[in-house]
């Protein structure tokens, strides 16, 4: 069994030691690709998984693995507030268009005392004016009244809490901060993020060429020269 993003296996597991998890607690996978990470976490760690992507082949592909997956857009997830123990965004966040209600959303359907667990690639130097300019410049657009019609032209802001397709920091800590979600670790793991790149290129002679040997798009748009991975967990404060 392999997943298809740096640190595989062992970081999801390194990932579920640090958040606590126990046998029998509810977890929401989102951006669930396959359904291989949430498959491993349901029969290895006994936990009550569900799983969403808003990807209907992989929703598809999940189910097939015996998952609870369904087609949902992680900025609008459909669950109950305070449903879940622990809620996953393994190599997602970076890559979505609505990232601050992606958050948002994760926050409100965590239990109190749950754990949000994020892994992804990051800006280890952003060009932070830029991204200042660039995050008030969307906000000023998604805040600009519209016409009639204009919500139907699927027209999609810029990630806001990204640069050049990685996250910045900065950003991330704010949003996390304006929840008083708890920061219980952050750890560079941009070694994993090299022997991932490195395996790619001696297997298939690149990274792109990797994922569609495997059968999937990477959906990586990352440009950031200075590029890193972490590993996050963030705790929901006790009710």
């Amino acid at each position: 069994m392999s997943i298809l993003r740096p640190g595989g296996i062992e970081l999801t597991r390194y990932a579920m030691e640090r958040a606590s998890a126990r046998r029998g607690q509810s977890l929401l996978d989102v951006g669930c690709g396959d359904g291989t990470a949430a498959q491993w976490l349901q029969s290895e760690l006994g936990l009550e998984v569900s799983a969403v992507d808003r990807d209907a082949g992989s929703v598809a592909r999940a189910k097939e693995k015996g998952v609870d997956a369904r087609e949902m857009d992680a900025a609008a997830l459909d669950f109950p507030s305070r449903s879940f123990d622990i809620v996953t965004m393994e190599c997602v966040l970076s890559v979505l268009e609505r990232q601050e209600e992606a958050l948002h959303e994760a926050y409100c359907v965590l239990r109190p005392g749950g754990y949000l667990v994020i892994s992804d690639l990051y800006r280890r130097a952003p060009e932070l004016e830029r991204w200042q300019d660039d995050y008030r410049r969307i906000l000023a657009t998604f805040r600009a009244p519209r016409d009639h019609g204009d919500c139907e032209t699927n027209e999609l802001l810029p990630p806001s809490l990204s640069q050049d397709g990685a996250l910045v920091m900065d950003g991330v800590w704010n949003i996390l901060d304006e929840l008083e979600l708890e920061r219980v670790l952050f750890e560079d793991r941009t070694g994993d993020l090299k022997q991932f790149m490195g395996q790619a290129i001696m297997d298939c002679g690149g990274v792109e060429e990797f994922f569609r040997e495997q059968g999937c798009a990477s959906g990586c748009s990352c440009k950031a020269k200075d590029a890193g991975y972490f590993l996050l967990i963030a705790r929901k404060k006790d009710a």
